[in-house]
């Protein structure tokens, strides 16, 4: 009999707010799974905070610590969220009627989503912040046998992205590539203010086609790529026009990373980042019914029940994923790139 071959890859971590309990959810299981390793890993928002704990966790206690890490982490977001004021435990209290009540908050009491002034935001700020501290281990993402991790944010003056790496992954960085500019003050680091990862690389690919050594790379995508329906209020017309602009840098590289691959696939294999892209094969676990029909607005209330439906639903992703597409690991690419992500 065989033995099984334990495989390395490294994962992509969209950010998409509270919806990234979905990316837990997935990250949870692939961590149960024996035949499979995480060699590096990105994130952009809600996933560099996926990728900052799992890095912590691995390399402090290996992947039942990471885990462990991963619930406490989101059990504690949702605590943190419905000790702040009263929206959670009303929404909580009503978990089939989130729409109507978001409706009637914003009739009764106007539009808590969009602050005058993005200082308001700060106190939340100040509240993840401890949280990272609680539960991001930064001397183990700076160890020498730690996996690679890249977190992106986006350069509030260029538009550009500014990847942090292991040594100058910090609070501060993570708070930068979750800072959106609508709700909560620039970060500013080294002179330069910083927003939301999402807007620039979301999540960062070219890193880990660079400079990690491993040629299976794991998406894992949260936002939609298209909807059923066209909104027409203020509020859902905002939301879409956030979901597609955290969608534009994704769907730009994996169309580029396409062009590429095709363009090399009758070339000689060859060294370098030209090797690297002609052996890279790009798999994919998203759940796009479920995410689509979900309101936008719900990635700002992370409720304790849709935090746990979301992580049920990345498990069983994940587990749909691993039972056929991931025994392809090491041979070819699982996810049709033109079919997903071409032009339309």
């Amino acid at each position: 009999m065989s033995k099984r071959v334990v495989h390395t890859l490294d994962v992509a971590l969209q950010g998409g707010g509270a919806h990234g309990a979905f990316t837990w959810g997935v990250v949870d299981r692939l961590l149960e799974y024996d035949y499979i390793d995480i060699g590096a890993v990105s994130g952009a928002s809600a996933g560099a905070m996926n990728a900052a704990i799992l890095v912590s966790g691995l390399v402090a206690g290996g992947k039942e610590d990471a885990s462990r890490r991963l619930w406490a982490f989101w059990k504690a977001l949702n605590r943190a969220v419905r000790d702040a004021g009263p929206m959670v435990p009303m929404a909580e209290a009503f978990p089939f009627a989130f729409e109507a009540v978001t409706d009637w908050w914003t009739a009764v009491l106007g539009d808590i989503k969009l602050p005058t002034s993005p200082e308001m935001g700060r106190s939340a700020q100040e509240t993840l912040r401890q949280l990272i501290d609680e539960y991001v281990d930064f001397d183990a993402i700076r160890a020498k046998d730690a996996p690679l991790i890249f977190i992106s944010a986006t350069n509030a003056r260029t538009g550009g992205a500014h990847i942090f790496r292991n040594a100058d992954v910090s609070t501060d960085a993570l708070l930068a590539s979750a800072c959106l500019p609508l709700l909560f003050p620039p970060i500013r680091i080294n002179g330069a203010d910083y927003w939301d990862g999402g807007y620039s690389a979301n999540p960062p690919l070219m890193p880990l086609v660079q400079e990690s050594p491993n040629d299976d790379l794991l998406l894992v995508t949260i936002n939609p790529i298209t909807r059923d329906k066209t909104p027409h209020t203020p509020e859902g017309i905002a939301s879409r026009l956030t979901e597609l602009g955290f969608n534009q840098t994704l769907v730009k590289d994996l169309r580029g990373l396409n062009l590429l691959k095709q363009a090399m696939s009758p070339l000689p294999c060859t060294d370098g980042l030209l090797g690297s892209l002609q052996r890279l094969r790009i798999h994919e676990i998203h759940d796009q019914p479920l995410l689509a029909e979900m309101d936008p607005r719900s990635k700002l209330f992370p409720m304790w029940h849709m935090l746990i439906k979301l992580h049920a639903a990345g498990r069983r992703a994940a587990n749909e994923w691993l039972q056929k597409p991931a025994r392809q690991l090491g041979k070819k690419s699982t996810v049709d790139l033109t079919d997903r992500y071409g032009p339309s």
